[in-house]
């Protein structure tokens, strides 16, 4: 018998399975939308399967288990979250390595048109004209290579099955997905030669970090927010996660590039972003201050004594005042 605290991690916990069983449904029958919205979710699927796994346990539910291998690849795609806690230096290193992995691979695999006209090596992602994703954060999202080997597709279709029995595991039956706008949303990709053919007039290193920090951005404030129509804890979860790392990585980013780009950090706390990456509402909320009609059981009525609503808006305005910046310089 769960307590309290623990179901309303329970409940928190379905709602990432349903979200990635609407996922599932969006690929099989959502319409307007070609981009890569999947694989820019992995670091939050890696989150929901290996934290939902570890929290079974943890409590002693029968919930599928992960075998060696799995273990090991989940433990690694849930660090795709926290890419921004690297420093700027790392995390631009791995991010051009990428890069030149992509240009590499498309440059040696030129038609005879692509040879004369030049090549793509940098798919991006739209919502409604915004950039959200492209496939160079997709690739630093998975712990392997995914550009050469055939056997890839296989291997990540074997190891996610176990994601489909622990999200089957929460649903509920009688759960359908969660509603999303496929009729007035757009969502799109266009392929690029970066830098040659691109959408952005920053054309170096710190053009493609910048505009790679507002893909994942828009990911959360553009797609996630509008193609889904229901107030989804993913929607603050996802954006806080973003948030929280982003803080820190702005200073680092300043301090290498002499710029002056800033984001307020007055909502960052840890023990809330604790509770998101690894369900741990028991080291943070007394069961007297779990608010069942609240999106998220009261979390953010805990850490900064405002409802969720109003938490929101201002995580947004937060994420959307960084997001203009970043426009204004590379656009």
């Amino acid at each position: 018998m769960l307590n309290k605290v623990q179901k309303a991690a329970f409940d928190l916990i379905q709602s990432d399975a349903r979200f990635i069983y609407t996922l599932v449904d969006m690929q099989n029958n959502a319409k307007n939308i070609n981009s890569n919205y999947v694989m820019m979710s992995i670091p939050y699927i890696g989150i929901f399967a290996d934290g939902a796994e570890q929290w079974c346990k943890k409590i002693g539910l029968n919930a599928p288990r992960f075998n060696d291998e799995e273990k090991e690849y989940y433990v690694k795609l849930r660090q795709a979250h926290k890419l921004f806690e690297m420093s700027y230096e790392e995390y631009e290193t791995l991010l051009l390595d990428k890069f030149h992995e992509s240009d590499e691979y498309f440059y040696n695999i030129r038609s005879l048109l692509e040879k004369i006209i030049g090549y793509y090596n940098v798919g991006t992602d739209y919502c409604n004209g915004a950039v959200c994703g492209n496939t160079i954060l997709c690739a630093m999202y998975m712990p392997f290579n995914t550009l050469e080997d055939e056997k890839i597709g296989p291997k990540i279709r074997d190891l996610s099955i176990v994601t489909g029995k622990l999200a089957a595991y929460f649903l509920d039956t009688n759960l359908e997905p969660f509603c999303y706008d496929d009729r007035n949303n757009i969502v799109k990709y266009r392929d690029y030669h970066f830098f040659r053919n691109s959408p952005i007039k920053l054309k170096n290193n710190l053009g493609f970090v910048l505009f790679c920090i507002l893909c994942n951005i828009n990911y959360i404030i553009e797609f996630l927010d509008k193609y889904f129509v229901e107030e989804i804890p993913q929607k603050f979860k996802y954006a806080y996660l973003q948030y929280y790392y982003i803080c820190d990585f702005i200073e680092e980013l300043n301090s290498a590039n002499k710029t002056n780009y800033y984001i307020d950090k007055t909502l960052k706390n840890r023990s809330l972003r604790n509770c998101f990456a690894h369900y741990g509402l028991g080291q943070f909320l007394e069961e007297i201050e779990i608010n069942e009609k609240d999106v998220l059981k009261g979390l953010t009525e805990k850490a900064f004594n405002m409802d969720y609503f109003s938490c929101k808006n201002l995580l947004y305005k937060y994420l959307v005042d960084l997001k203009s910046q970043i426009e204004e310089t590379i656009f």
